[in-house]
Order: C-alpha cells, then sequence, then structure tokens
C-alpha cells in the first residue's frame, strides 16, 4: 500500500518558505475559529442549555485565541522584518534568443530554457543567471561572462574554434541597473560580442529559479559567489 504525501510535501515546502506565517496563518484559521465555534454553540444550545460558567470558559479559550493568534502574527512581522534587514539580494540576468552556436558561461548558477521553435528556423535559447549576494547591489556593478561560438561539430570536444583553429572565448560585462530583473540580447559589433538592454518579456519579468535554488545559492561561501563590483 502507498501513502500519498503529495499533500504533506506540500505543507513541508509551505513551511519552509513562509515559516512563522504559515503557522499564524493555521493558528487563526483552525484554533480561533475552533475557539469561537465552542463559544457560540454554548450561547445557543438549547437541550441542554449551557451553564453560564460552561460560557464563561468558552468565552475565556475564545479570547485567549484571538490575543495568541494577535500574537503570532506580531512575530511572525517581527521575523519577517529580521528575515528582511539580513535576507539575501537577488539579481536575475537573462540573456534572450541565443543561437545553438552561442554559449555565454559564468560562475553564475544558471538556467537554460528553450523558446518556442518556429518552423524553418533555427532553434534559439534564452539563458537566466541568477546572482546572489548578502549586500545590497549598486548601480554601477559590473558582472563577467565570457562567451563562446562553437559552431557545427566545434572543436575536439566541442569547443569553440577560430579561423586559426584555437579556442576563442570573449569577455562580456552586465551593468547593474537598479532593477531585479534585466533582460538583453546578443549583438557583435565586428567580431566583438556585446549585450544589448531590452524591455523584459512576461517571462524575464519574473523569477524562472525557485525559492530552493535561490536558497541553495545563497547558502554558499562568499567566495564562492561571485559579487557585483568586486
Amino acid at each position: 500500500m502507498e501513502l500519498d504525501v503529495t499533500g504533506l510535501t506540500t505543507v513541508v515546502r509551505l513551511a519552509e518558505q513562509f515559516g512563522p506565517f504559515l503557522f499564524a496563518i493555521l493558528f487563526i484559521l483552525v484554533v480561533t475559529k475552533t475557539a469561537h465555534g465552542y463559544y457560540q454553540d454554548a450561547n445557543t444550545r438549547k437541550h441542554p442549555p449551557a451553564s453560564q460558567q460552561e460560557r464563561q470558559t468558552y468565552r475565556f479559550y475564545f479570547l485567549c485565541s484571538i490575543w495568541c493568534g494577535v500574537g503570532v502574527m506580531v512575530l511572525s512581522i517581527a521575523w519577517w522584518l529580521y528575515v528582511q534587514s539580513r535576507g539575501s539580494h537577488v539579481y536575475q540576468i537573462a540573456i534572450t534568443a541565443l543561437g545553438t552556436d552561442d554559449n555565454i558561461y559564468s560562475d553564475y548558477y544558471n538556467k537554460r530554457l528553450p523558446r518556442p521553435l518556429i518552423p524553418g528556423l533555427p532553434g534559439t535559447y534564452d539563458t537566466y543567471f541568477l546572482v546572489v549576494q548578502d549586500q545590497p547591489f549598486n548601480v554601477g556593478d559590473k558582472f563577467s561572462f565570457t562567451f563562446v561560438k562553437v559552431p557545427a561539430g566545434g572543436g575536439p570536444g566541442g569547443e569553440s574554434v577560430g579561423v586559426a583553429g584555437v579556442i576563442v572565448p570573449k569577455q562580456i560585462t552586465v551593468t547593474y541597473r537598479g532593477e531585479r530583473f534585466d533582460t538583453y540580447t546578443l549583438s557583435f559589433e565586428g567580431d566583438v560580442p556585446k549585450l544589448i538592454a531590452v524591455a523584459s518579456d512576461e517571462r524575464a519579468q519574473r523569477t524562472v529559479f525557485t525559492a530552493d535554488e535561490i536558497k541553495r545559492v545563497a547558502s554558499r561561501s562568499q567566495a564562492d559567489v561571485p559579487a557585483g563590483g568586486r
């Protein structure tokens, strides 16, 4: 017999993400509502009618649940303020419409997502980079990436090759502009690659990274994660 733990898994994930907020909400929805139900029943029951002592007892439980609910909500807000004061700062960089032979590398955590295929045209993809640090980002911070062109077949092992048969990596840079999400397309001036800022589409305007991924990246030591402007 297999147990369906989907619901339990969902609750655990919510608890991990929202912490005391989830507990406060559950307390108000379950404990306070239950106490109110008992108190209301004691006041409306006719057979047998509740005694004065019973009504006072349920009223006391109900009032205690209200004040406890207020207390846990205040604590959850205080927890949120504390986390915000020391939490991680997240910056997502999207580079869109890359060709299959375009490769952009970095030490930052990244994802590649294919774009919808258009009949008759070669496939393209978007790559997303996640930058997480414990200090706020400053406008003008620089983030470095390496661009490598890998033609069909590539070099030995599929690496990029130039006309002389050598690896040709190119450095490109993103400058932080004060937004949480930035979107770029790849362009060239001669054989020099550069990133052009464009308006973010619907997908690029929201994070493509899960809360678990962001937490995992944030937990890395600062020595392993490049920080802007350093």
